[in-house]
């Protein structure tokens, strides 16, 4: 037979081109990547599960509305002297937004401008900041009802500021308070209102929590440029997910249930390397989708990236920009009709200018004429979504509970709401406020694989779930099998890294 024979011969593959040693060979690398990706990786996956269970009962500190507004004063709309549009004279700049609430015993204007915050008192007009010391120091002890509290530290930022939602009050007061729960309260110098509290539980807790798992150190969240944190997010993450699923395909491979090794048992490993196994056969898919998603939620590369609104979708909605008023009796009149009321703000919508006014438990939203703003309609809304997108209306209506992508997670979701649905191939659908037009959430086909790839398999919020006791234990029980998973590679490196010979 000559050479070309065997090359043409049927059975020519099975002598020159045996699959064993390449199998072999892909299998000892994935050996290796599996061993010493995991060596490197396993503290901070380790980190990643313990920090992440902490988050699950600890939240990052946060003053939300509901917690804030109980700590104001009632408006003493008798004390108004001066509307809106005359106090913006104290604050110039690119006006933005407007509300009314009380600081101390006095009624003040609270601006959103280009520039940042601005305030000025409702019953002169004078600019409200930039606020002294002392007077930090008295919100302090208003808001907790504390009489011993700290100097007032100028800050920049720290740990418990890092959120962007404060660069329009910095730089901040940073006041600590003499009780038992070793507060400390951040106050604003341009307006005075206070707007972090923080205790010693919760900043204890989020050292291993929120700031250990977002990898939140104040150096890397300092600056408006994100792209370090990011590109150390990704590079911690990446690295574990290849020692993830390199090691998920090396445990089912010696995973053997029919034809056992010795002694029945159905993994060649002991001791320690024994309970990796078992480990990773348990919750090794688990880690490999939370790798996956936690790298994908720093949209590398561009991936699962999310769109923004149409650009000047909500001025459209609004029907031009937010005016300030000039109309001081209507104020006083739309006041009086809410008793007890803590804060109003100025909204628009389809060229109207209304007021949305928060008391202890509800909301009240009244119209240019102090009466009682009616709902808006899903038909109006309709129209104004056709407008914007330049697309036909599939459906508009009024829901009452929530779906699939409009649902709760920290916070509680806007109910009712208005669904508005395009007849456009990615079924392009926006969920909007009726009682103020705002918007409230808009989804496209980014955002539907973003919830699907990154809540769904990073949070666990498939419907059957949901935010509930049954979604908690579940979370509570993966994570502690995957600290678990990384613990043990944690002490297999160890001492394979303490070996005199490889």
């Amino acid at each position: 037979m000559t050479d070309e024979d065997v090359r043409l011969s049927p059975h020519a593959g099975r002598r020159w081109h045996n699959p064993a040693p390449m199998k072999a060979l892909v299998s000892r690398a994935l050996y290796l990547i599996h061993r010493w990706l995991g060596i490197a990786t396993c503290l901070p996956v380790l980190m990643w599960f313990v920090s992440g269970l902490v988050m699950l009962y600890v939240p990052f500190p946060k003053l939300t509305t509901e917690e804030r507004l109980p700590h104001l004063a009632p408006i003493a709309a008798e004390a108004l002297r001066i509307s809106p549009a005359a106090a913006l004279a104290a604050c110039p700049g690119k006006f933005r937004s407007v509300r009314l609430a009380m600081v101390g015993a006095r009624p003040a204007y609270h601006f959103m401008l280009d520039s940042g915050a601005c305030s000025a008192w409702a019953d002169t007009g004078e600019p409200l900041g930039p606020v002294s010391p002392e007077t930090a120091q008295a919100r302090a002890r208003d808001f907790l009802g504390a009489t011993d509290v700290g100097p007032a530290e100028v800050i920049e930022r720290d740990q418990w500021t890092v959120y962007a939602s404060y660069n329009a009050h910095r730089p901040l007061y940073r006041i600590a308070a003499n009780d038992a729960a070793d507060s400390v309260i951040y106050v604003s110098p341009r307006s005075g209102e206070v707007l972090v509290d923080t205790t010693r539980f919760e900043r204890g807790w989020n050292w291993i929590g929120t700031v250990l798992h977002w990898i939140y150190f104040t150096p890397l969240r300092s600056g408006g440029d994100s792209d370090t944190w990011r590109w150390i997010v990704m590079g911690l993450s990446f690295p574990a997910l290849l020692a993830a699923s390199s090691g998920l395909w090396l445990g089912l491979t010696r995973l053997r249930i029919v034809k056992r090794y010795p002694r029945g048992r159905i993994t060649p490993y002991r001791g320690t390397k024994r309970w990796h196994h078992l480990l990773g056969l348990t919750a090794g898919l688990f880690a490999f989708t939370w790798l996956l998603s936690g790298w994908l939620s720093v949209h590398p590369f561009g991936l699962l990236k999310l769109n923004g609104l149409p650009p000047g979708a909500a001025r459209q909605l609004a029907g031009g920009a937010l005016r300030a008023s000039d109309d001081l009796p209507l104020l006083q009149r739309q006041l009086a009709r809410a008793p007890g009321a803590r804060e109003a703000e100025w909204f628009r919508f389809g060229g109207k200018d209304y007021l949305e006014i928060s008391t202890d438990t509800v909301k009240l939203r009244f119209d240019d004429q102090a009466a009682a703003a009616a709902p808006i309609l899903p038909e109006t809304f309709a129209a104004a979504i056709r407008s914007i997108e330049k697309t036909a209306i599939a459906s508009a209506e009024l829901i009452h509970t929530e779906d699939l992508y409009y649902y709760s997670r920290s916070t509680p979701r806007a109910l009712p709401a208005v669904r508005v649905r395009l007849a456009d191939p990615e079924e392009t659908t926006w969920y909007l406020d009726p009682a103020t037009g705002r918007i409230l959430l808009r989804v496209d086909s980014a955002s539907r694989a973003h919830r699907w790839i990154f809540n769904a398999l990073h949070r666990l919020d498939f419907p059957p779930l949901g935010y509930s006791s049954a979604w908690t234990a579940v979370i509570t029980t993966l994570c502690l099998l995957g600290a678990m998973l990384a613990a043990s590679a944690c002490v297999i490196g160890w001492r394979r890294t303490r070996q005199k010979k490889p």
